[in-house]
């Protein structure tokens, strides 16, 4: 059956471990930014329902686990398809497809919305951004304008202040780009219309700018780099994790209501809790087969809908080996058991293949759980406020990977099989300890018999008798020293 199922991008076990994560989804950064250096515009932006998940996520104050997003990382299933990730925990496949990332985050997925944008489709009202897309300057950046032009950002119109907190938003958590990369045109074109900006299908791009990074630090991760930067919406993927592996989500954090529906489950969460690699593997080391997890999920529950043409493709290539693992998860399939290959391929021992030097300082293993941008952000890049940890976070912890998995009890043929093994070798040395008493007993038996015919032939020939004494005494003298003689 393995030839029929796709190969694992690392062989179980040997999953590599790096110490650093460079993250650009910075929900906290940008949020907190913008309410000091714009407050009044920001509580307008943050009224609009089109990405509110985004706010609640950052009250709710869900850390960022970078040890739990790359263990699932090095746990992908290699296939043929385009729109689609598989991944294996516990030996159990999980499919994040943008079915998955829709009922994570609550993002416009809808493949039937067009992604295309017409660049000369909008109003020209000679603000600044208007101005941009005139001249078609393609310098703008968000780390300028908020550094070197901060002073002539503020004497903008409100409307271009708003439409600037909506690019940042979009850039640095939905699309989580490098805050110094130059802003698309198709962007800044985008938030000229708002209505049109509600509209379009976040996230699909999103989805897709995700994935496109995965596959780009696949070849990194098989150098055993100890660092990569990682783009796009990146917390929907530990989000999934936790929703599709509840253990996993009980390691992370803890669900605001445990009978949430009709929701992102983003908004679900909260919990700032350090994940080590240990505890992650040690978990997959005790799930057992009545340990839930949950290969599909949707807007209307775990396992309710497989695959919905919502989120279908015209370019979606199927892969045969993936319709097998579909099977065998429908007929419910025990993987328990199945130890899945790996994709064998030589690394390069050229030193100039090495992954690039972290630019940062070694991250310490709070600093590690905590977004830290790409690699372009300097080490002296202001870091927010550290997250307090949830003092019932650890015992929660305690307990998931306390439970080691219990011994199934012996069932009435084994019980047989035991009894009767236990029968058959205590008769068997019953009898060998009989054989070896009874030779004993033998060979004392001759051993008496020759020494009384010794005995009896020294006897005949004048020799002592061995039941008199071999010696004799002289006899005795009664001594008369000391009596008077009367």
């Amino acid at each position: 059956m393995s030839e029929e199922l796709p190969k694992r991008i690392f062989n179980e076990g040997d999953e590599p471990q790096v110490t650093q994560i460079n993250n650009n989804c910075r929900i906290d950064y940008i949020i907190k930014k913008f309410e000091k250096w714009m407050p009044k515009e920001f509580a307008d932006v943050k009224k609009d329902p089109i990405f509110s998940q985004v706010f609640k996520l950052h009250e709710n104050g869900l850390g960022y686990s970078a040890r739990v997003i790359h263990s699932i990382l090095c746990r992908e299933l290699l296939t043929y398809m385009m729109h689609e990730l598989w991944f294996v925990f516990a030996r159990r496949p999980h499919r994040f497809s943008l079915q998955e990332f829709h009922a994570v985050t609550g993002f416009e997925c809808r493949t039937s919305l067009s992604l295309k944008i017409d660049l000369e489709d909008y109003a020209y009202d000679g603000g600044f951004w208007s101005k941009v897309l005139k001249r078609k300057d393609e310098s703008i950046t968000l780390f300028n304008l908020w550094n070197k032009d901060k002073a002539a950002v503020m004497k903008w119109k409100n409307a271009d202040r708003i439409r600037l907190i909506y690019l940042a938003i979009i850039l640095c958590v939905v699309l989580a780009r490098d805050e110094k990369a130059n802003i698309p045109l198709k962007y800044i074109t985008l938030v000229m219309d708002l209505e049109k900006f509600r509209k379009y299908p976040w996230g699909v791009a999103a989805y897709d700018l995700l994935c496109s990074s995965i596959a780009k630090n696949r070849h990194k991760l098989k150098e055993k780099t100890t660092s990569y930067v990682l783009d796009g919406f990146s917390y929907a993927l530990q989000i999934w994790a936790m929703e599709a592996v509840p253990k996993i989500g009980k390691l992370c954090g803890k669900k605001l209501d445990k009978r949430f529906a009709n929701g992102p489950r983003c908004i679900n969460w909260r919990g700032a809790a350090k994940v080590s690699y240990d505890e992650i593997n040690r978990l997959e080391q005790i799930f057992t087969t009545e340990d839930v997890s949950y290969p599909y999920i949707s807007w209307e529950g775990n396992m309710v809908v497989i695959q919905s043409q919502e989120f279908r493709r015209d370019d979606d290539v199927e892969d045969d080996r993936i319709n097998v693992v579909m099977e065998l998860i429908r007929a419910k399939h025990d993987f328990s058991e199945h130890i899945w290959e790996f994709e064998e391929t030589e690394v390069s021992l050229d030193v100039n293949d090495e992954a690039p030097a972290n630019v940062e300082a070694a991250e310490s293993e709070e600093e590690f759980e905590t977004p830290q941008g790409s690699n372009n952000v300097s080490s002296t890049s202001r870091r927010g406020k550290k997250r307090v940890p949830d003092r019932g976070m650890e015992k929660r912890k305690h307990k998931v990977l306390s439970s080691a998995p219990k011994q199934a009890p012996f069932n009435e043929d084994m019980k047989a099989f035991v009894t009767q093994l236990f029968e058959d070798n205590f008769s068997a040395m019953e009898k060998r300890l009989q054989k070896q008493m009874s030779e004993t007993f033998e060979q004392m038996k001759s051993d008496l018999i020759a020494s009384r015919k010794e005995a009896s032939v020294e006897v005949e020939h004048g020799g002592p008798s061995p039941s008199k004494a071999t010696t004799s005494q002289p006899p005795l003298r009664r001594s008369t020293r000391g009596v008077k003689k009367l």
